[in-house]
């Protein structure tokens, strides 16, 4: 009864020729590239002038962050992101210990 049977030697070939198969179509199917026309490459040279018109005068400081800041805002944001960060980290981790049965 619990002899191997040839269905399953005959079902692992078949599944490794189609396999085989199945990868040697898709190795031949890839085209290579054409060579009539090559790939439109962008060249910031043809675009400089056009780059240079939307930029700000020469001296002006162009910062992101342009004070001035108000102290209890930005103390606030801070507090507020370090207190986000640390709630989330805490509470993942308090989930998972009471999902794998560490804490009660």
């Amino acid at each position: 009864d619990n002899q191997p049977t040839t269905n399953n030697n005959n079902n692992t070939t078949t599944m490794i020729a189609s396999t085989a198969l199945r990868n040697a179509a898709r190795v031949g199917s890839k085209r290579s590239m054409s060579t009539a026309a090559a790939p439109k490459q962008h060249k910031a040279k043809d675009m400089w002038a056009t780059l240079e018109k939307t930029r700000p005068p020469p001296g002006h400081p162009h910062t992101v962050f342009e004070p001035p800041y108000s102290t209890p805002v930005v103390a606030g944001m801070v507090i507020g992101v370090i207190t986000t960060g640390y709630g989330m980290m805490y509470f993942g981790m308090r989930h998972q210990q009471y999902k794998q049965g560490y804490w009660k």
